[in-house]
């Protein structure tokens, strides 16, 4: 019995280890140049490694070299089994404002070995809530908004794209 808790402490210490040691800056330059295929810009950033994982503040987004957003923190996690990143306070740009309010407090991306075909997101901010699915082997996305009274009041439009249900929500599904 001693020799499972003692291989199982080695275990527990060679993970923690790898993740703490891992080169997580070199991992976030990766995953940039990877997203510049795809016309996703991030700029301006500052990289503060916490060992465990890694903040970036002060980010500029554009895609397709538009200015989109300006996140002034983004925390991202990657532990191998569950992996996750967590953006707060975003701003859209004023091109991005005929769609939705600009003002987003927090976002929330997870991803888990147990559901590999799956990402998890959940967000919060001017517009309301919303709770999404993005389904990688069939590239759709499934998501739930609750909309503010400035969501309902402004972005009628935006909302009109969605299917409304009977108890205020919005579902808006997308394959890609």
């Amino acid at each position: 019995m001693v020799k499972i808790f003692k291989f199982l402490g080695y275990v527990l210490f060679f993970l923690g280890a790898l993740v703490f040691f891992m080169p997580k800056s070199s991992t976030y330059y990766y995953v940039e140049h990877e997203l510049k295929k795809h016309k996703i810009i991030f700029s301006k950033e500052e990289l503060v490694d916490n060992g465990l994982s890694l903040q970036v503040n002060n980010s500029s987004l554009s895609y397709d070299g538009i200015d989109v957003a300006e996140i002034k923190r983004m925390n991202v996690k990657i532990f191998g089994l569950y992996n996750s990143i967590k953006i707060e306070d975003i701003i859209l740009t004023s091109f991005a404002s005929s769609f939705l309010p600009i003002k987003i407090d927090s976002l929330e991306l997870s991803y888990t070995i147990v559901n590999p075909l799956q990402v998890n997101a959940y967000a919060s901010g001017e517009f309301g809530s919303a709770q999404a699915m993005l389904y990688v082997l069939d590239r759709n996305v499934s998501a739930v908004v609750v909309p503010s009274k400035l969501m309902l009041q402004k972005h009628q439009k935006t909302l009109s794209m969605m299917k409304k249900q009977k108890n205020g929500e919005y579902n808006y599904d997308k394959t890609f």
